[in-house]
C-alpha cells in the first residue's frame, strides 16, 4: 500500500530517488508450498530484517502467517474462528498506534473502502481494535499479481489488453468520484490482477488497490494532509499534486493517462529520478507520445496527451470520458497497422542545454537550489524561441532546440553563425540570472546535422538527435561547438575559440 507515512513528502525537503523507489517495492510471502502466493491487496510494502511478532487474534480472526510488512504496518493471514473464512488483516505497527494522524488515516482508509461497494474495489469484512488498542481491518484475500509485476514479467501490453484493464479501473474510479473520493495514487502497483476461479481457469478480476492516501471531497471533513506536503508516488503525480496545490478528481485522470502510457510502452513516461529532475520533467518536459516508443496508433497519443495535460481543466472531465476516448482510439485501429511513411530528413542546426550541479547538491536540495533550477529552462526556452528555434527534446534538466539550415551555402553559414551567437548570448544571460545558485552550472553545445521528422513535424531521429555523438562525454560548464558546426566558417567572423577535437570550447568574451 502507498502508506501515508512513507509517501507523504514534505515539499521543502523531498526524499532521494532511492527512498522514493524503496516504498514502491511489492513484497509478498508464499502461502504454503506449491500454493498461489497471497499478495498484500493494499499495495507495496517493505521487508524488514526481522519481522515484528504477529498478534494471535484480531477480533473474530485467528492470525497466522505474516504476508507482508512495511514501515506503516503489517498484513497478516487471518481465518475466521467460526466460519473458517480466510482474509488479509491489516494492522499498524505498535509504535505508531499512538500517532493520532496515522490512526486517523488508517480509519479514513476503512471509511473510504467501506463506502465503495464495487466489484473492482476490495471488500472490507470487518474492522475493530486489538487488545493493545491498535485498529485493524480484515479484507478479502486476493491471489494473483499486480499490474506492475505483470509488466515486469511480460513487457508492454497490446492496446486491447490495456483497454481490458482500463475498463474496470475507470469503473472503480467513477464510483469513487461519485462518492467524492479522489484516489491520488493511480499506478501499476495499485492495480491488482486477481485470479477469479469462479469465472473460469484463466479469468481475472481487476481490483483498484490502496485508498490509504485517498482524499474526501467534503469540506466538513478535516484534511489529513498538511498544506506543504506532497501525497502520492512521485513519478505518477499530477502537476498540481507535485506543487502541493488543491486537487480534485482530475488528478486521477492524469494518473489514468500515465497508466495507459505505461501499459502501452512497458515503462512510465518519466523514469525514476531525483525530486528536482522529476519536477522539471513534469512541469517543463515534452509531452509523452506512446506511438514514438511502441507500435500503436497515434490516436492513442491524443488520449494520453489530453489526460496528462498540465492544466487540469484541459483533461477529460471524468474517468468514463477518458475510457470512451481510449476505447474509440483502440477500436478505430485497423487489424493490421500499416507501416508509417518513412521519416523525412532535413538539414538543421541545434543548441543543446544541460543543467549541471555540484556533486551531492541534489541529494538534499534546498529551496534556493530548486528555485534556480526551475527558472532556467523556461527562460532558455523563451530566448531560443525568440531566435526562431523549436523544441525537439526536453528531459527536465536538459533541452535540445533546432531550426532548419538553408541549403544555400552562404545562408547556411549565416544560420550557423546565428546559432553560435545565440548559444553564447544565452549562456551569458543565464550566467547573470537573478538568484543564480553557485552550485548550478550550465553546459551548451551547438551542432549541425540531419533531423528526421514524421508528417506532423515531430522529430523522430537523425544525427542531430544523437546527443552522445556530438556532446562531451563528461559535460562541463561553458559553450561548446562540434567540428561540423564550425567547419568552413571564417574564424574572424565571430569570437575566438580554442580548438580541441571533436569539440571546441567557445569563449563568451568579445574578441
Amino acid at each position: 500500500m502507498a502508506r501515508p507515512d512513507d509517501e507523504t513528502l514534505p515539499s521543502p525537503t523531498p526524499p532521494s530517488a532511492t527512498e522514493v523507489e524503496a516504498v514502491a517495492l511489492t513484497d509478498t510471502l508464499p502461502h504454503g508450498h506449491g500454493n498461489p502466493r497471497p499478495v498484500d491487496p493494499f499495495g507495496p510494502t517493505l521487508r524488514r530484517s526481522g519481522p515484528r511478532p504477529v498478534p494471535p487474534l484480531a477480533g473474530d480472526y485467528v492470525l497466522g502467517a505474516l504476508l507482508a510488512e512495511g514501515g506503516f504496518g503489517m498484513v497478516v493471514l487471518g481465518e475466521h474462528a467460526a466460519t473458517g473464512q480466510r482474509v488479509a488483516v491489516k494492522i499498524p505497527h505498535l509504535e505508531l498506534a499512538t500517532n493520532a494522524q496515522i490512526v486517523a488515516r488508517f480509519e479514513r482508509e476503512i471509511e473510504v473502502i467501506r463506502s465503495l461497494v464495487h466489484p473492482n474495489v476490495a471488500t472490507i469484512y470487518d474492522a475493530g481494535r486489538l487488545p493493545d488498542g491498535r485498529p485493524f481491518f480484515a479484507m478479502e484475500l486476493l491471489e494473483g499479481e499486480t499490474l506492475d509485476a505483470h509488466l515486469s514479467t511480460y513487457g508492454r501490453l497490446t492496446p486491447q489488453e490495456a483497454l481490458a484493464i482500463l475498463e474496470p479501473v475507470c469503473s472503480a474510479l467513477d464510483a469513487a468520484h461519485a462518492h467524492g473520493i479522489i484516489h491520488r495514487d493511480i499506478k501499476p502497483s495499485n492495480v491488482f490482477l486477481a485470479r477469479d476461479p469462479t469465472a473460469g481457469a484463466d479469468a481475472r478480476r481487476v481490483v483498484l488497490l490502496d485508498f490509504g492516501v485517498a482524499k474526501l471531497l467534503d469540506v466538513s471533513v478535516p484534511s489529513l494532509t498538511a498544506s506543504r506536503q506532497i501525497v502520492g508516488t512521485l513519478a505518477y503525480l499530477s502537476p498540481e499534486q507535485l506543487l502541493a496545490q488543491p486537487v480534485d478528481m482530475r488528478a486521477d485522470i492524469y494518473g489514468l493517462g500515465v497508466l495507459l502510457f505505461t501499459m502501452l510502452v512497458g515503462q512510465p513516461p518519466i523514469a525514476p529520478a531525483a525530486f528536482p529532475v522529476l519536477k522539471q520533467l513534469l512541469l517543463h518536459g515534452g509531452a509523452p507520445r506512446p506511438s514514438l516508443q511502441a507500435a500503436v496508433s497515434p490516436a492513442l497519443d491524443e488520449v494520453v496527451l489530453r489526460a496528462m495535460s498540465r492544466n487540469a481543466k484541459d483533461r477529460h472531465p471524468s474517468a468514463s470520458a477518458f475510457l470512451a476516448h481510449a476505447r474509440g482510439a483502440v477500436t478505430s485501429e485497423r487489424p493490421t497497422v500499416a507501416a508509417p511513411p518513412p521519416a523525412a530528413g532535413r538539414r538543421a542546426v541545434g543548441i543543446y542545454l544541460e543543467i549541471l550541479t555540484d556533486p551531492g547538491a541534489l541529494d538534499a536540495p534546498d529551496p534556493a537550489l530548486l528555485d534556480d533550477i526551475e527558472a532556467i529552462l523556461p527562460a532558455a526556452r523563451a530566448r531560443l524561441e525568440a531566435e526562431g528555434l523549436t523544441s525537439a527534446l526536453e528531459t527536465g534538466m536538459s533541452m535540445l532546440f533546432t531550426r532548419d539550415r538553408p541549403v544555400e551555402r552562404h545562408l547556411g553559414d549565416a544560420a550557423r553563425l546565428q546559432i553560435l551567437g545565440a548559444a553564447l548570448a544565452l549562456h551569458h544571460d543565464l550566467d547573470k540570472r537573478p538568484g543564480r545558485d553557485p552550485r548550478v552550472h550550465l553546459h551548451l553545445s551547438a551542432h549541425t546535422g540531419e533531423v528526421r521528422t514524421n508528417t506532423e513535424g515531430t522529430a523522430l531521429g537523425g544525427d542531430l538527435l544523437d546527443l552522445p555523438a556530438w556532446t562531451p562525454e563528461a559535460p562541463e560548464e561553458g559553450v561548446f561547438a562540434s567540428g561540423a558546426m564550425l567547419h568552413g566558417l571564417a574564424q574572424g567572423a565571430w569570437p575566438a575559440f580554442a580548438p580541441c577535437s571533436p569539440l571546441v570550447r567557445l569563449s563568451a568574451e568579445p574578441s
